[in-house]
């Protein structure tokens, strides 16, 4: 019997391989590259700018290798903005003046037509 030891960050998903990574406010803002730990070495994820946490980065043919075939699976991360729990007084002020500058409309939003078409066939 073949057992096949559970790796620590990544989920396979057929030939596909997931994982998450913590990013943090900046770089979901304004975009950044960063090096992850691969399966065959480090893999360079670029993340958009103004990405959302919970979004998908898809990193083509950095998965598991088919079987008696040419070709990979994907390394699909999924990112998670992280909010620092504490601040200085330095960050603090300065994350003050960031949000002086910017406005949300803090209302719920309408879930949008796929959402609405999940739910009639679910």
């Amino acid at each position: 019997m073949l057992s096949i030891r559970a790796h620590d960050f990544f989920h396979r998903e057929g030939q596909n391989l997931h994982c998450v990574i913590p990013i943090s406010f900046p770089q979901a803002a304004l975009g950044a590259e960063i090096e992850i730990e691969g399966v065959d070495g480090p893999v360079t994820l670029k993340i958009p700018e103004g990405i959302q946490s919970g979004k998908e980065i898809r990193v083509r043919a950095k998965g598991v290798p088919f079987l008696n075939e040419k070709g990979r699976g994907d390394l699909i991360a999924k990112v998670v903005v992280q909010i620092p729990k504490k601040l200085s007084k330095a960050q603090r002020d300065l994350i003050t003046e960031l949000g002086k500058s910017m406005s949300v409309e803090n209302k719920p939003t309408s879930p949008g037509l796929l959402e609405k078409m999940k739910d009639l066939f679910s």
